[in-house]
């Protein structure tokens, strides 16, 4: 059965082919139950904002689709969170005659799709406290960015090793 937050998404697009020029604002906030966004980064409603633009040949779509997210740092583990904003710019058409087009399936423009492709694509990008992150002592696992320690971790290759011992006369 379809929710609420999804019927939002499906645009009557006859209405909007009718008269090109004509413009039509979507502001929907939906869960990501409603558009099957399963992701552990995930930490609340997406937010769809859009405006749609009749033109002779379609419908362009541009706005952003918001995610909040919550994970931790890549690096050394710390928690964070914030809003990751995905830009949409977009053509549909009925008769697909740009390679780059949507269809209009059944004279619907659905923006779940697009609205849920976006979603999953922020909510995977890694992310750090701080670009400048020094993380976690592989050692010692004390965070690094906070105290330092005496731990060894000069990065070695063990594939070199047998030339350590390796004299060379000059």
């Amino acid at each position: 059965m379809e929710t609420t937050g999804t019927r939002e998404l499906r645009i009557n697009a006859v209405e909007l082919l009718r008269q090109p020029g004509s413009t039509r604002q979507v502001d929907v906030a939906v869960t990501g139950t409603d558009l099957d966004v399963v992701h552990e980064a995930l930490a609340g409603d997406l937010e769809v904002d859009v405006l749609l633009t009749a033109m002779n040949d379609g419908i362009v779509v541009r706005g952003e689709v918001r995610v909040p997210w919550s994970r931790p740092c890549r690096r050394c583990l710390r928690a964070l969170s914030g809003v990751a904003a995905a830009e949409i710019d977009e053509l549909h058409q009925v008769e697909i005659i740009d390679e780059d087009a949507y269809p209009i399936l059944d004279n619907q423009l659905n923006l779940a799709p697009t609205a849920r492709q976006s979603a999953l694509l922020e909510l995977d990008e890694e992310r750090l406290c701080t670009e400048d992150c020094a993380g976690l002592c592989a050692q010692c696992g004390i965070d690094l960015n906070t105290q330092t320690c005496d731990c060894d971790n000069e990065v070695k290759d063990h594939r070199w090793a047998a030339l350590d011992g390796l004299v060379l006369d000059d």
